[in-house]
């Protein structure tokens, strides 16, 4: 077969491959190739079509949020009904009071339990406990935990300082589908943060203590 006709032609096209491969600009008789990248319109990694998306952590803390408010509603829907069901043990809700620095916190939750004798009894506990993970470091910009935050606390079964986790944080919207699922919660975790700049959000118990008359003792 006669490629003679036919080799200018192949020349060319063998030039353009290696032209494209190697980005590089040739010119031939009579011929200009060029070979430009496209424009980027993306940005790099992408975060220009992302940037109004929520972030992976955020998406993590609200499933997790979710998960629990879903679990509630079903355990009070057993209760209406009459039927079996399981309480969350492990898993509280509770209030920050304040930072303690290097990622801890502490927060305030009530506790409630059945007693033979005394019936329902409720323990109050302020502990301080870490974030999870997730939550410190870059994950803060994500999600944010301030004095006064609603919080998804679990217990570790762990000793010493890591008895407790802060692993989730409520928003707005969740807090508000919390009180309507749990209307008889604690209230004092929703109260107004106190107005003592020193208590930095913590929460105020106040005590009826009888006064002491010093020529009685």
């Amino acid at each position: 077969m006669n490629l003679g006709k036919y080799s200018s032609t192949l020349k060319c096209l063998m030039l353009y491959i290696f032209a494209f491969k190697s980005k590089t600009d040739f010119t031939f008789p009579n011929t200009r190739i060029v070979y430009k990248m496209p424009r980027n319109v993306t940005g790099g990694s992408g975060h220009k079509s992302q940037r109004n998306s929520e972030s992976s952590k955020a998406r993590n803390n609200r499933n997790l949020v979710d998960d629990l408010l879903s679990d509630y509603a079903d355990i009070e829907q057993r209760k209406k009904l009459g039927m079996y069901y399981d309480e969350i043990k492990d898993v509280h809700v509770g209030r920050v009071q304040r930072r303690m620095g290097q990622g801890r916190m502490e927060v305030f939750y009530s506790q409630t339990s059945q007693d033979a004798h005394e019936g329902k009894k409720t323990i109050d506990h302020n502990i301080i406990m870490p974030l999870r993970g997730g939550l410190r470091g870059k994950g803060k910009k994500s999600v944010w935990v301030d004095p006064g935050s609603i919080v998804m606390v679990m217990e570790t079964g762990l000793g010493g300082t890591m008895t407790h986790e802060i692993v989730a944080v409520f928003n707005e919207e969740q807090v508000s589908r919390l009180k309507k699922i749990r209307p008889n919660m604690d209230p004092r975790l929703f109260v107004a943060a106190a107005d003592n700049p020193e208590d930095e959000g913590g929460i105020v118990f106040e005590r009826d203590e009888e006064e002491v008359d010093v020529d009685d003792i």
